[in-house]
């Protein structure tokens, strides 16, 4: 394997790039091959600085290139004349380097590159296409000439004043450098396919940054000029400002967006209006069967009551009817809760504890919980806290909770477990039993529906679990159940947000 500096001896003559150094405390230099082919000297050619200066058509100018780069400590770079030990006059791109000790210059160093085919490209320009440049000059949107690796080589007025540059600024950059990142991969992938013969032209919108980084859209296109021989020479590009025509789609396109974000409000609040409306229809057909019901058994119950001559059946059936009023004033509870579970929820949200409301719950079934020999392990992070309405917590876990209890195992002793974590963001409390469980083939559509039972417990009446659901899902939240009959329960309320 090749070290990193004869890999670098094979690399640079490959790039055509001269490479030289001065010593200026010792008046001793060195040049590789490419500036000695720039130069047109053999390979034992030794020049001081003084008679390397001397090969320069305008000493000056050079003198005046090293004193800034001694001075200054950063890299300067001109474009300079040159008269070959041949006579030949050549054009040469120079970059200098100054290097310190001790805050002294001690040594210079740079690069040399011939760049006569470039100079002479644009001076042959000048000379033969007088009529096209005139064109290009006075265009009335931006024109440039480009190198095949991406230089300045010429722009007209109207580029400069749209990229915000000086045309000699300009001329120091190449386009990749001024190009928005996003949009230099495209630019370049199509230049190497033009470069390549498999497209004759391209055209792209893209974005250029001025010089205080402003966008700026511009529409490009690009063709490629070849020489005899279909070498490429140089592409020719036209760059037309569409900042204005972009701001004024970009406007569009957001009045479009907007248009369509109300629209799936609308959308969004006529299901919520929908299935408000079907809530309705259902409360309202529940209120219509049960005081239908209860209205009908009671008129019933007065009619014979009224009839009755015997003492004794009259007395029983005074008893029956006092049971119904009863039962009517219970089913007129259950159904004011459920009318309150949308009504106050979102209004009254407080910062709650979650562990604290577990243990507050745990003492209110403290007795049920001993007369059961029930255990209770309650596995939640003592940091949880909800934005919830005190009421609906208490009401969820409260019904959870009695659940496991009124429908434990008679097998074996009650174990209930209370987990919380999170997924996804969003807190998940897990209440579990070994209970009796729940045949969910048989009654999983009906698990959370109003007056459902599933055990034939005679103190039970369907309303809690009902309540639960109305209560989580009017909270944002969802309730799903987990359940094999005669193994147990998991109740999973997965509640809107969890914060910490």
């Amino acid at each position: 394997m090749l070290t990193k500096l004869e890999l670098y001896k094979k690399v640079i003559p490959l790039a055509h790039l001269g490479v030289w150094e001065r010593n200026i405390e010792k008046n001793e230099g060195y040049w590789n091959s490419v500036v000695r082919e720039i130069f047109e000297v053999g390979p034992d050619y030794y020049a001081d600085l003084e008679k390397t200066i001397g090969f320069y058509s305008d000493a000056a100018a050079l003198r005046k290139l090293i004193d800034n780069a001694i001075k200054t400590g950063q890299p300067e770079n001109g474009d300079f004349q040159i008269t070959t030990t041949r006579g030949n006059i050549k054009w040469i791109k120079v970059y200098i380097k100054a290097g310190f000790e001790d805050g002294k210059c001690t040594v210079i160093y740079g690069t040399i590159e011939d760049i006569t085919a470039q100079i002479n490209l644009i001076n042959s320009l000048a000379e033969q296409q007088e009529q096209f440049h005139h064109a290009f000059d006075y265009a009335p949107i931006g024109m440039a000439l480009v190198s095949t690796r991406g230089d300045w080589i010429k722009v007209n007025n109207m580029l400069c004043q749209m990229l915000g540059r000086k045309e000699q600024q300009l001329l120091k950059e190449t386009f990749q450098n001024i190009t928005h990142p996003d949009d230099l991969d495209k630019d370049l992938q199509q230049m190497h396919q033009l470069l390549a013969g498999q497209i004759t032209n391209y055209q792209m919108d893209k974005r250029y940054l001025d010089e205080s980084g402003h966008i700026i859209w511009a529409s490009l296109h690009v063709t490629l000029v070849r020489d005899q021989q279909g070498q490429p020479l140089y592409f020719v590009s036209q760059i037309q400002d569409i900042t204005e025509r972009k701001k004024h789609l970009d406007r569009l396109q957001a009045d479009i967006e907007e248009r369509k974000l109300l629209e799936r409000e609308r959308r969004q609040a006529l299901e919520i209006i929908n299935a408000q409306n079907e809530r309705l229809m259902n409360f309202a057909h529940i209120v219509s069967h049960n005081l239908r019901s209860h209205a009908g058994n009671i008129q019933m119950l007065t009619d014979m009551i009224l009839k009755e001559e015997d003492v004794d059946e009259k007395n029983e059936l005074i008893g029956m009817l006092g049971i119904n009023a009863v039962n009517l004033l219970q089913t007129l509870l259950h159904l004011n809760e459920v009318v309150d579970v949308n009504a106050a929820g979102a209004e009254n949200l407080k910062r709650l504890n979650l562990v604290k409301e577990i243990r507050k719950i745990g003492t209110v079934l403290s007795g049920s919980l001993k007369q059961a020999s029930a255990e209770l392990s309650v596995k939640v992070a003592s940091d949880i806290e909800i934005e919830y309405d005190p009421a609906y917590l208490e009401s969820i876990l409260l019904n959870l909770l009695s659940n496991g209890i009124k429908y434990r195992n008679p097998k074996r002793p009650l174990k209930i477990f209370i987990r919380a974590y999170t997924n996804d963001g969003r807190l998940i409390l897990e209440i579990e039993d070994n209970g009796l469980g729940i045949d969910l083939d048989l009654y999983g559509q009906k698990i959370f529906g109003m007056y459902k039972t599933f055990h034939g417990n005679k103190d039970a009446h369907g309303i809690g679990l009902f309540l639960v659901k109305n209560q989580v899902e009017a909270m944002g939240g969802n309730i799903t159940v987990e359940s094999s009959l005669g193994e147990g329960t998991i109740f999973r309320v997965e509640f809107k947000k969890t914060a910490h």
